[in-house]
C-alpha cells in the first residue's frame, strides 16, 4: 500500500483520540491547582488549540506533585504533541509515562497513542504490537485498537507477513482474527481459492468466534465467485462448408474445451469454469459484436480468441476498454498486446520473432556479417526491419538488404545485389603507393606499427599491396575505421564459380512454405556459402523434405514444436485421442496451452478479471505443450524456439527468451 493513503488512515484514528484518554482517574494526591490546570487544557485541546494544550498537560505533570490528573496528563500531552507534528516527542512522553506508570489503567490508551506515533513515523510493525497491546486489555480503548490494528494491517501489510503473525498470536480469538484479516484480504485481490483454504481453516479450528459475521460475509463473497466464465471467440464457421480456417478455428476450439475438461476433473479446482462461446465467422465485424455480447456478462472473467490478428485488433480495444482480458492464442501482428493491460498475445508478434533470430545468430553462434532477403509485405518488412535493428544494436553488420515480391519466383536481382555485396564483404582491401599515398594516411600506417623503411620502400617502389599484408587479419576493420583510401580488385559478381564467403549468414522470413524451394534454390545457384536463417513459415517437413539438396542445415524460429517423445507430450496425446478420435494438430496445442495456463490462473485464486490480469501480467515461464510462454512489458509472449532441419527431420536446438 501506497503512503498516499496513510494520512487518511491516520486522521481517522486521531478523530478518537480525546475521549478515550480523560474516562479514568488514578488514585494519586489530590491537587484544586492540577485539576483546574488540565480542565483549561483539555478544553483547548478539544478545541483544537493543541499547542497550548500540550503546555498546559506539561504543567500538571512537572508543576505539581504526583496528582490526581497526572497520568491523564502524559498521555493527553502526546495526543496532543502527536496532533501538532511533534512523533518524537509524543513517543518520548508516552515512553515515559509507560515506564512509570506500567499498571496504570491509562496504560492501554498510552499504547494505543503509541500506535498512533508508530504509524505517523511510518514504523508500521511497531504500530502493530501497540494497537495489539491495547486491544488485549479489554478496557474502553479496545475497539478503538482494534480498528486502527484492523486498518493498519489491511494498509500496509501483506497476506505473507500477516501469515507470519499468527505464530506470534496469544489466543485462538486473536489466531482467528489474523486467518479472518487473511481472507479478507485474498478476496479483495479476486484469489478466490485461497479465501476457500482460510474459510477451511476457521471453521475447523475456530468453530466459535466474535468475528463469524465478518467470516459468513467472507463466505458469501467466495460464493459469489465459486463459479466463472470464460469467453471463446473464434472462427468456428458452423453454418459454412469444410475449410482450413473452419478446422484452425475447431482445432483450437478443442484444446481449449479439453483443457476445461481436464481442470473440471482436478480435486483443486474450487472454482467451477464453463465457456460461453461466440463465433466470429472470420469477420472483423461479427468479432466485434461478439466481443460486445461477452463483455457486457459480468460472470465472465476472461476471453480466449481471436486467432487471426485482424480479427484481434478489431476486439482488442473494447476488451481493454471494459476491463475483460484477452488472451489471443495465436494473433502475431505487432502492436495487439500494446492495446492495454488487458490484452495479451500468447504468440510472440513479428518484431519478437525477428530480434529472436539477430540474438541468437549473434550471441548464440558469433555471426558478425549478415545479409537480409525478406518479402516486401508487412509480415516480412516487420521481422526484416527488427532483425535488422536488433543486429546492428548487437553490434553486427547487415551489408545489404533485398526484398521481393510475395509469391515471386525469379530472385534474380536481388541475390546478383546480395553477391555483390558478399564479394564486396570478402574482397582484399589494396593500398596504393604508386604516388596516391598522401601523408595522412602515411602517419596512420606508422600509428598501426608499420615501419616507415618499410612505408619508403613501397613508395620506391610504387608498390600496389593488400592490405592483410601490411596490417594483418584485421586489417579490413583497421582500413574502414582509419578511412585509408584504399581500392579492391574486379569483383567477379557475373562469375559463380567465385563462391561468397564473406557472410555469416542471410536471413530470409518467407511468406509461406511455397517459398522454401524457390528461395533456397536460388541462394545456392549463386553460390552464396552461409548459413540461411529462417522464419516459422520454414517449419514444413514435407517441403524441407521436397528440397534438402538446398535446405539441408537451413535454422529458423518458430512458435510451435511439440516434443513428440517427451512422456508428458504422449500422455497429453493419449488422452485427446481416447476423447476426440484423432491426433491433436498444432492449433489444438495453442488452444489447450492458452485454456491451461488462464485455468492454472483462476485456480490459484485469479477468478476475477482484475486478478486474472494481474496473474498473466506476471507469468514469465509457463511450460505448455506446443512452447513455454511468458509476457513482456507490451504483453507479448517472448519466448521463441530455435529449430534446425538436417537429415529429414526438424529438432530443436536452443529456446530463446526476447525479453
Amino acid at each position: 500500500m501506497n503512503n498516499i493513503f496513510f494520512p487518511a488512515i491516520l486522521l481517522s484514528l486521531l478523530g478518537v483520540c480525546a475521549f478515550t484518554s480523560a474516562s479514568a482517574q488514578e488514585p494519586l494526591e489530590y491537587s484544586p491547582q492540577a485539576e483546574q490546570t488540565f480542565s483549561k487544557s483539555l478544553e483547548l485541546f478539544n478545541g483544537g488549540q493543541y499547542g497550548d494544550a500540550a503546555t498546559g498537560f506539561d504543567q500538571v505533570i512537572k508543576m505539581y506533585a504526583p496528582n490526581q490528573r497526572t497520568t491523564a496528563a502524559y498521555v493527553m500531552r502526546g495526543k496532543a504533541l502527536l496532533r501538532i507534528g511533534e512523533p518524537l516527542e509524543a513517543a518520548r512522553t508516552i515512553r515515559n509515562f509507560l515506564s512509570l506508570y506500567p499498571t496504570s489503567s491509562y496504560a492501554p490508551d498510552a499504547e494505543y497513542t503509541m500506535g498512533l506515533v508508530y504509524l505517523k513515523i511510518q514504523r508500521y510493525d511497531d504500530a502493530v504490537e501497540s494497537f495489539l497491546t491495547a486491544w488485549r486489555s479489554a478496557t474502553p480503548v479496545s475497539k478503538t485498537a482494534f480498528e486502527a490494528l484492523d486498518r493498519t494491517l489491511g494498509a500496509f501489510f501483506p497476506t505473507d507477513t500477516l501469515r507470519s503473525m499468527i505464530g506470534r498470536a496469544r489466543s485462538d480469538e486473536e489466531r482467528a482474527y489474523f486467518w479472518l484479516k487473511i481472507g479478507e484480504m485474498e478476496s479483495a485481490a479476486g484469489r478466490v481459492s485461497a479465501v476457500e483454504a482460510v474459510l477451511d481453516t476457521l471453521y475447523r479450528n475456530y468453530p466459535v468466534t466474535s468475528f463469524s459475521s465478518r467470516i459468513a460475509m467472507l463466505r458469501t463473497r467466495a460464493e459469489e465467485h465459486s463459479a466463472v466464465k470464460l469467453g471463446v471467440l473464434l472462427p468456428l464457421l458452423r453454418k459454412a462448408e469444410p475449410s482450413a480456417v473452419k478446422e484452425i478455428g475447431n482445432d483450437v476450439f478443442e484444446g481449449i474445451q479439453f483443457a476445461v475438461e481436464e481442470y473440471s476433473k482436478n480435486p483443486r479446482a474450487r472454482i467451477a469454469v464453463t465457456l460461453e462461446t461466440r463465433d466470429t465467422e472470420r469477420d472483423a465485424l461479427v468479432a466485434a459484436r461478439g466481443i460486445q455480447e461477452l463483455t457486457s456478462d459480468d460472470a465472465i472473467v476472461g476471453i480466449l480468441g481471436p486467432v487471426f490478428s485482424h480479427e484481434a485488433s478489431a476486439v482488442a480495444s473494447l476488451a481493454n476498454k471494459r476491463g475483460y482480458p484477452l488472451i489471443s492464442p495465436t494473433a502475431n501482428a505487432n502492436g495487439i498486446g500494446a492495446t492495454g493491460q488487458y490484452v495479451f498475445q500468447a504468440n510472440p508478434d513479428y518484431e519478437t520473432r525477428g530480434r529472436a533470430m539477430a540474438r541468437y545468430a549473434i550471441e548464440k553462434r558469433g555471426f558478425r556479417v549478415l545479409a537480409v532477403l525478406a518479402p516486401i509485405n508487412t509480415f516480412g518488412k516487420y521481422m526484416a526491419e527488427a532483425f535488422i535493428t536488433e543486429a546492428l544494436r548487437l553490434g553486427a553488420k547487415v551489408i545489404a538488404t533485398e526484398w521481393y515480391e510475395r509469391g515471386a519466383a525469379d530472385l534474380k536481382s536481388q541475390l546478383a545485389s546480395l553477391r555483390r555485396a558478399g564479394l564486396k564483404a570478402g574482397a582484399e582491401p589494396m593500398l596504393s603507393f604508386g604516388g596516391k599515398m598522401n601523408r595522412e594516411d602515411m602517419a596512420r600506417l606508422a600509428e598501426l606499427g608499420v615501419s616507415m623503411k618499410t612505408l619508403d620502400s613501397l613508395m620506391h617502389k610504387s608498390a600496389l599491396v593488400g592490405a592483410t599484408t601490411l596490417l594483418g587479419p584485421r586489417a579490413r576493420q583497421m582500413v574502414d575505421s582509419l578511412g585509408l583510401q584504399c581500392f579492391y580488385a574486379e569483383i567477379k559478381e557475373d562469375s559463380l564459380e567465385y563462391p561468397v564467403t564473406a557472410l555469416d549468414g542471410i536471413y530470409i522470413p518467407i511468406s509461406s512454405a511455397d517459398e522454401i524451394g524457390i528461395v533456397s534454390s536460388q541462394v545456392v545457384y549463386y553460390n552464396i556459402k552461409c548459413q540461411i536463417l529462417g522464419s516459422g513459415e520454414w517449419n514444413n517437413l514435407a517441403q524441407l523434405i521436397a528440397n534438402k539438396r538446398y535446405c539441408n542445415d537451413v535454422l529458423f524460429e518458430s512458435d510451435n514444436h511439440a516434443d513428440l517423445s517427451d512422456p508428458a507430450y504422449q500422455q497429453f496425446a493419449t488422452r485427446y485421442a481416447e476423447l476426440y478420435k484423432k491426433k491433436p494438430s498444432k492449433n489444438t496445442l495453442y488452444g489447450y496451452d492458452t485454456a491451461k495456463l488462464v485455468l492454472d490462473l483462476i485456480r490459484e485464486g485469479g477468478a476475477t478479471r482484475e486478478a486474472l490480469m494481474n496473474g498473466l501480467t506476471m507469468v514469465q515461464d509457463f511450460h505448455g505443450q506446443h512452447s513455454k510462454i511468458g509476457f513482456s512489458d507490451k504483453r507479448v509472449n517472448t519466448w521463441v524456439w530455435i529449430l534446425r532441419y538436417s537429415d529429414d527431420q526438424v529438432q530443436k536446438v536452443d529456446e530463446f527468451n526476447v525479453k
